[in-house]
């Protein structure tokens, strides 16, 4: 019992360490992001720390680099990283999911439960980085999103003034906070290397896998250029249209939290109630490990609360 206590409070405090870091990192980055913008404004700076094209590297080592070139998967985890815009290479990810799967093999023999269920942990673990790296890919998206109606009227005022459709994306990419600028940047870059300006363009849907309103942009920029019409009134109708949805779902948000909230509360309820019961009363919850009944009960209590927590989810959600 004294080990598990010394393992989740040493978890613990590296977890508050590492928030406590980050926390500081943001906002030193903040300002730092905020100083630059001003000296881009001033033509003093030219996109300063901001990495435009595809770096191309699995690994720092250049054996490791070569080696995992030729294993299949592992272009798809450099995809995934530079659509999460995370700074790591694909050998330090799979080492965070090494180093993650024996903790987790460690934390469940250090809990008493066994080497037959700590193996369970193992790949929990070993997913618990990917699963980082997807989450911060989604946030991403949705940030861009949020900024994408903002760029889009700095793009109808730039060509309004008469700028070309390839400026105002430099105006953007100048002007606007990333993660929106980084994408605007590369799509001019790309075109200013020779890149048909309608492929850079749809370049930017891929970085983005699932972001509707990048890809609604795209698609009426990629159609514009092939058939004319007034683009400034189509940009400046697609802005007005992620507003007014941005505000719909606000508001579908809010009348949902209700249920959205009471599922996780009781979906965390049980969870909690048998992690109270092991820390003060190990030997109680050990026969549903040790006891073949134990087991049955345990696979079934867990079913039943997975399929219970999804249809609470589900009851939550509203499909338009």
């Amino acid at each position: 019992m004294r080990s598990v206590l010394i393992v989740v409070v040493s978890v613990a405090g590296i977890f508050m360490m590492e928030a406590l870091y980050y926390t500081f990192r943001y906002f030193v980055d903040r300002k730092e992001d905020q100083l630059r913008r001003r000296l881009q404004s001033l033509g003093t700076s030219t996109q300063a720390g901001i990495a435009l094209l595809r770096q191309g590297k699995l690994s720092q080592i250049a054996l490791l680099d070569s080696i995992l070139r030729g294993v299949p998967i592992t272009e798809r985890l450099e995809l995934l990283l530079e659509q999460a815009e995370m700074g790591m290479t694909v050998a330090r990810l799979l080492t965070y999911s090494a180093v993650a799967a024996v903790a987790a093999f460690s934390l469940g023999l250090a809990s008493g439960v066994g080497p037959l269920l700590s193996l369970i942990l193992v790949p929990i673990g070993a997913v618990a980085p990917f699963m980082l790296v997807m989450f911060a890919r989604e946030r991403r998206s949705k940030k861009l999103s949020e900024q994408l109606p903002d760029a889009l009227d700095m793009m109808a005022r730039s060509l309004r003034a008469g700028h070309a459709l390839a400026s105002s994306f430099k105006m953007v990419a100048n002007e606007m906070p990333q993660p929106i600028n980084v994408e605007f940047a590369r799509a001019f870059e790309e075109q200013n290397l020779g890149m048909p300006f309608d492929r850079a363009v749809a370049q930017m849907t891929k970085r983005a896998p699932g972001n509707k309103d990048l890809k609604i942009f795209a698609v009426s920029v990629i159609v514009q250029k092939e058939t004319g019409g007034n683009l400034v009134e189509i940009i400046e109708k697609i802005a007005d249209t992620i507003r007014a949805r941005y505000r719909f779902f606000g508001r579908l948000q809010t009348l949902t939290a209700e249920g959205r909230m009471s599922s996780y509360i009781l979906g965390a309820l049980p969870i909690m109630t048998g992690l109270f019961i092991g820390f003060t009363n190990m030997p109680y919850v050990s026969l549903l490990f040790s006891e073949k009944l134990g087991n049955m009960i345990l696979g079934y209590a867990f079913v039943s609360w997975l399929l219970g927590f999804l249809w609470m989810n589900r009851m939550a959600k509203v499909t338009i």
